[in-house]
């Protein structure tokens, strides 16, 4: 017989693990352990937005170097810092940089890359989009043998944009002007969504939907359960990168979403959520947040990177040299700043009240965001494309020739 004050105990333990279960499956979208950065933007949701911190003035712990040229942005899980050049060579680093992994795909790669539960999603410029088990990687194995994928799929053009997860599905777009979703354990395909052009960038995602843009300058919502469009609106011009999208307070209302098209023009969406609405999957309220024009001074220049979406602000890149901030009440240009070097594909990151930023000649910065005020800067001496990464008490930074940072 159990003592009672132990039945007792075991039954506040089997309370707590219930209570803990039930608060993962509520949590918020996106909203991953800061020991993880998944995706190249942190979240399914692509706000670029974190809940870590960065320091005043970080310091570089190590460097390691691929020697060859990337594009893909790292990731982290579960302790291992993941990179992949444009030869499809994978490789894992330990936080302290030791090497832990290593994969050839014997194709090129530029998409960057997505890790759920124990598996990496990896598409390819040959149209394939291939599983490989995390567990496998991390496993010590002679350099001859090799790892057999969980399972691959071709589609009919390069894979350029991240895919990324709403639940068990998995999303791809290609250039063969499809938006793909698979069972992503089996790679069984579910769905294909077909629109007027090249899918260049990645899906975000908030609940059941997804939102696109593409190169025939529309932004789309898909319920991913149905695969059917529920809206869309087309953009002055094409979308070269992916939407942002930032959850509403009590997330079932809906969500807002920004994009950039490549004239530099800012949009914000608000989608519907509300099921007793009857117009679930809409976009209920767009405008032009911020409009450029050739003599306004506030925004210059074509836009190739995404927009960093929070709760009050958007921060946005133009292709000169520029790193604004826009109050998304108002529209108004809070501040604008130039930067050490030209900014290209490489979307910057809020921290808090901190914002990271990489130029394309390989300038890294830190700036409040409040005033814009540069409080750190770091040269690289190479070109810089993929997004950084961040974790609660690292970052990682990765040039175009293969050289991965570790700072504190």
């Amino acid at each position: 017989m159990i003592d009672k004050k132990l039945r007792y105990f075991l039954y506040l333990v089997a309370l707590c693990l219930l209570t803990a279960c039930v608060a993962v499956r509520e949590a918020p979208l996106g909203e991953a352990s800061q020991r993880d950065w998944p995706i190249f933007r942190g979240s399914p949701s692509l706000s670029g937005y974190t809940d870590c911190s960065l320091p005043d003035s970080p310091k570089l712990l190590w460097s390691k170097s691929a020697q060859s040229r990337t594009v893909a942005s790292p990731i982290v899980f579960s302790g291992t810092v993941f990179m992949m050049n444009r030869k499809g060579e994978l490789r894992g680093y330990t936080l302290e940089g030791d090497s832990c992994a290593y994969y050839n795909l014997n194709t090129t790669v530029e998409a960057s890359f997505i890790a759920s539960d124990t598996t990496l999603y990896i598409g390819r410029i040959d149209g394939f989009i291939t599983a490989l088990s995390i567990k496998q990687l991390l496993k010590p194995r002679p350099v001859t043998q090799r790892i057999k994928p969980l399972w691959e799929y071709e589609t009919l053009g390069q894979i350029s944009g991240s895919p990324n997860l709403v639940g068990d599905n998995l999303l791809v777009g290609s250039y063969d002007n499809s938006m793909y979703t698979f069972q992503a354990q089996t790679g069984r395909k579910t769905g294909q969504f077909e629109t007027g052009y090249y899918i260049n960038g990645a899906a975000a995602v908030c609940h059941r939907y997804m939102m696109f843009g593409g190169c025939d300058s529309w932004v789309r919502v898909v319920d991913v359960t149905t695969g059917e469009m529920t809206d869309s609106l087309e953009l002055d011009s094409y979308v070269p990168a992916s939407p942002a999208i930032l959850e509403s307070s009590g997330s079932v209302n809906g969500f807002v979403a920004c994009a950039c098209d490549y004239n530099g023009n800012v949009y914000e969406m608000q989608v519907d959520l509300s099921s007793t609405s009857g117009t679930m999957g809409k976009i209920k309220n767009h405008s032009k947040l911020y409009a450029t024009t050739d003599d306004n001074e506030n925004q210059s220049g074509g836009v190739v990177s995404m927009p960093t979406l929070t709760p009050d602000a958007v921060y946005v890149l133009s292709d000169d040299r520029y790193v604004s901030c826009i109050d998304r009440q108002s529209g108004k240009v809070r501040w604008k700043k130039m930067l050490r070097g030209m900014t290209g594909e490489c979307s910057p990151l809020v921290a808090q009240d901190k914002l990271l930023v990489c130029t394309k000649d390989g300038h890294v910065s830190i700036h409040d965001t409040q005033t814009g005020t540069e409080l750190w800067h770091y040269e690289t001496g190479e070109q810089i494309i993929a997004s950084p990464a961040i974790i609660s008490d690292r970052f990682f930074i990765l040039t175009s020739r293969g050289t991965l940072l570790c700072f504190n």
